[in-house]
């Protein structure tokens, strides 16, 4: 694990390293997974930003756009149901579904990058 070229970039790597003492065994990656510069096991690093909770969300929105805006994100999400599970934080957006609603708020003449009640990093 030590010698392998990939480890900076990998996952895996980061994950073993910050193991804290007290953990006696975990899964793990042998050598033999890799064959010259490529691991069939190698997962890259990359950190995404999570968001939920929409209680700013509609702030500036015209009353006339409103229902509208908030039919077409249920559509989206699926239900209502749904909607709330994102509203509450049980489900998270990622980062390309902040994008589309920002995208949907822009459609509709808001141009301001919606903010939501909360952030997380976290591994992609």
């Amino acid at each position: 694990m030590h010698d392998c070229i990939l480890k900076e970039q990998c996952l895996r790597y980061y994950a073993a390293k910050t193991l804290s003492i007290s953990q006696h065994s975990a899964l793990t990656v042998l050598p033999s997974t890799r064959s010259g510069n490529s691991c069939k096991e190698f997962h890259t690093m990359k950190k995404e930003r999570l968001a939920w909770g929409f209680s700013h969300l509609f702030d500036d929105v015209k009353h006339s756009d409103y229902h509208s805006l908030r039919s077409t994100m249920e559509s989206h999400f699926g239900s209502r149901f749904v909607y709330y599970r994102y509203h509450r934080g049980i489900n998270k957006l990622s980062e390309g579904e902040q994008k589309w609603v920002d995208k949907l708020f822009q459609h509709y003449g808001y141009a301001t990058p919606r903010v939501y009640d909360n952030y997380q990093t976290c591994w992609k």
